[in-house]
């Protein structure tokens, strides 16, 4: 049985986007903190250009994750709605920013930057040509049906299943890491700290960059040779920042308190309490109790550090998820933090 959120991605790939929007709104209560949740009811809200409750599903979803290249696409758009097209344009920098490939960001950016005056931008909206900035839903499947029903032939069936298949969001397949792989050059290295290295280059392979960023501090405080050293520093170029949905590899704070040199540069997701906040122009730190957020249990405290103002500010009154960078500042742990959320409920 298909999940709540695949069946309202096939309504509005159908274009039935009341549909897609009833089946998420009766599972609201499931899914609420979910990113992918959030988004796609926000994409469908988007489509059926109700505007307003779109900018809050996004908005929920941006406490998730903020770095999502679809997500800030559809808030661009939002932005290209009301005839902004200043901050639509920050929002496509932005995703260049983190993405500098992106196809999509690339094309709406050149199509404003073109063609996008505010009475251009309102015949868009009302003859529909706007959806051409929202991030694409996939080819109808009924009309697909109908195309193959029409044709009968088996050959150019398969051909535009092929040529026109939906979408999909998710990234396409990992860097070729060939010129990593160890070589003869390597073999005067321990076996240990070989392990510890072709571990690393298979977390990678499954998109478990945090365990592989662990494995290559190991190999970095070994006795490893410089070229293995530098074969790690390497691969560490092509880990990404992860959102709170796609950490697949937490550690607690103990395991970081007790071996911090074997966790630099991983990302946490803490849970606590902040205190001591101090907020400036365009930053935020404070320090993070964590385990405390229940008021019973502190496992210990580290400073955590925003070199931006998180959306929704911060509560002290209040639990805080924080998703960060584990880093030091001599001998303190401190984090570097990407991400923080905090529930409109207790935890």
């Amino acid at each position: 049985m298909k999940s709540a959120i695949d069946q309202a991605r096939y309504l509005m790939r159908s274009r039935d986007f009341a549909g897609a929007i009833q089946v998420l709104n009766e599972k609201r209560g499931v899914y609420e903190e979910s990113f992918d949740y959030n988004y796609t009811l926000g994409l469908a809200f988007l489509y059926a250009g109700d505007t307003g409750s779109a900018a809050g599903s996004f908005e929920a979803a941006r406490k998730i994750k903020i770095n999502d290249a679809n997500l800030l696409l559809c808030q661009a758009a939002i932005h290209l709605r009301r005839g902004n097209t200043e901050r639509a344009v920050q929002y496509y920098l932005d995703i260049l920013d983190f993405d500098p490939q992106n196809i999509d960001a690339k094309r709406c950016l050149e199509l404003v930057r073109s063609h996008g005056d505010y009475e251009e931008i309102c015949r868009w909206v009302d003859d529909g040509r706007i959806e051409a900035y929202y991030p694409p839903l996939g080819v109808n499947p009924k009309k697909v049906r109908n195309i193959a029903a029409a044709l009968l032939c088996g050959a150019l069936v398969g051909f535009l299943a092929v040529q026109f298949w939906p979408r999909n969001f998710a990234k396409s397949d990992r860097a070729d890491l060939s010129s990593l792989v160890l070589s003869i050059d390597d073999s005067g290295n321990a076996r240990g700290i070989k392990k510890a290295y072709n571990q690393a280059l298979e977390y990678f392979e499954q998109r478990r960059d945090n365990a592989a960023q662990r494995e290559v501090n190991r190999v970095l405080n070994s006795a490893a040779s410089t070229g293995l050293k530098q074969k790690a520093r390497s691969l560490m170029s092509y880990f990404e920042a992860p959102g709170f949905d796609s950490l697949k590899d937490n550690f607690s704070y103990k395991e970081v308190a007790e071996q911090t040199s074997l966790y630099l540069d991983c990302y946490v997701d803490w849970l606590g309490r902040a205190s001591n906040v101090d907020q400036g122009d365009n930053s935020l730190s404070f320090d993070l109790l964590v385990g405390y957020e229940d008021l019973k249990d502190l496992e210990g405290i580290v400073r955590v550090y925003f070199d931006f103002l998180p959306e929704r500010g911060l509560d002290s009154e209040k639990p805080v998820r924080v998703l960060g960078k584990v880093d030091v500042d001599g001998k303190k742990i401190i984090l570097k933090g990407r991400s923080l959320y905090q529930s409109v409920k207790d935890f």
